[in-house]
């Protein structure tokens, strides 16, 4: 039995049930003739797709994006590693050449160190034999008063030519240390001039001792053994240090070479010259002695006068033998500068080493000499 509800229900489900009915024969119709349905069903779902489709698509780029921005920023973070690994390269570079000239700078100073100490020891044996001599000397005669002079003035000078040693290896050190790190010509130039001006101190030095004691500076007791079994008239020959300095400055120029030749031709005949000087005063020093001894033997008494009148010309002569001295130095001293105007910077410099190093050796063989065992 209907109730009112279900015939109210009927009432509108009927027609529904018609209508859908109705709609699906009609769709069976439309799939068979291929026309494209369109119903609020069907728009509902291609709004859904069309909306997932939009969402993935802005996925997609937003990935694209991010992915672009990874990019960038990868390349961005390689191009400051690669900058700063060229900085680091450059820097590594450097400390490699700094630590480079700090080990040259160290091994120079270190051989130089290792010389000054064998140097320095001769040095402090000639001055306390330099200070023994000048005591025993000055003590010997309480009334001869040139004797202590003479003494006073040769210990002088030993002193003075002490400091002079020391600060001759100074200059050498900085000399040595400039040539290793490769330093300009201008400023190379400096110390090679400032070499020059210690030379010169040092002949001014002689200078004043030979005034004081000829016969010391002659004698070269302020020198090393080695050094006086080479010396000539206080000093070295300026020819022979030539010949030396030849071998250790090749390449030379044609130009340079004949400078260098020239300069030893004349320096050897200016040698020649005072040694054969020096050979004519001392036989005339002998004759004049001879000459005063053989009238002290006669006996008679006015021999007297004649002994003094020629011990007399014994002493001026002797004026002569400082004349020689200062001009076998001059000589020297002249010879240093030619050298110099001769070569350039560098190779002065070097000339500057080779003479300083040979007198090291001479120095160093006179202490081994010195030093070596005795039976």
């Amino acid at each position: 039995m209907a109730t009112p509800g279900m015939a109210t229900a009927d009432r509108f489900c009927l027609p529904r049930m018609a209508a859908a009915a109705a709609a699906a024969s009609q769709l069976d119709n439309w799939d068979e003739s291929g026309v494209v349905v369109s119903s609020p069903f069907t728009d509902t779902s291609t709004e859904v797709d069309d909306i997932a489709d939009k969402h993935h698509h802005h996925v997609l780029m937003s990935g694209a994006c991010a992915a672009g921005d990874q990019r960038a920023v990868d390349s961005s973070v390689v191009s400051e590693q690669r900058t700063g690994n060229q900085k680091i390269q450059r820097r590594l570079a450097q400390n490699r050449e700094a630590a480079r000239k700090s080990r040259v700078r160290k091994k120079a100073y270190i051989q130089q160190l290792e010389s000054s100490r064998s140097k320095l020891m001769h040095l402090e044996q000639e001055l306390q034999r330099a200070r023994q001599q000048g005591i025993f000397i000055a003590s010997g005669g309480s009334g001869d008063h040139g004797h202590s002079v003479g003494a006073n003035g040769a210990v002088t000078f030993d002193l003075e030519y002490a400091r002079w040693m020391d600060e001759h290896q100074r200059h050498m050190n900085d000399l040595r240390v400039a040539l290793s790190a490769q330093m300009s010509d201008g400023e190379l130039r400096v110390l090679v001039d400032g070499v020059m001006l210690h030379y010169d101190q040092v002949f001014r030095l002689k200078g004043f001792a030979t005034k004081s004691d000829v016969f010391h500076v002659l004698s070269g007791m302020w020198m090393s053994p080695a050094e006086r079994f080479f010396m000539w008239l206080g000093g070295f020959r300026s020819s022979e240090l030539l010949k030396v300095l030849v071998s250790h400055l090749a390449p030379l120029t044609d130009q340079q070479l004949m400078g260098i030749c020239n300069l030893q031709q004349s320096s050897q005949q200016a040698e020649d010259a005072l040694s054969q000087g020096m050979e004519a005063l001392q036989q005339a020093l002998a004759d004049t002695l001879a000459s005063a001894a053989t009238a002290v033997g006669a006996g008679a008494a006015d021999n007297v006068t004649n002994y003094m009148g020629q011990m007399a010309i014994a002493m001026s002569k002797l004026t002569t033998l400082e004349n020689f001295l200062r001009q076998a130095d001059l000589l020297r001293q002249q010879t240093l500068q030619q050298m110099h105007r001769i070569l350039t910077t560098r190779q002065a410099a070097r000339a500057l080493l080779v003479i300083s190093d040979y007198f090291s050796r001479l120095r160093a063989l006179s202490s081994l000499w010195l030093a070596r065992p005795r039976d």
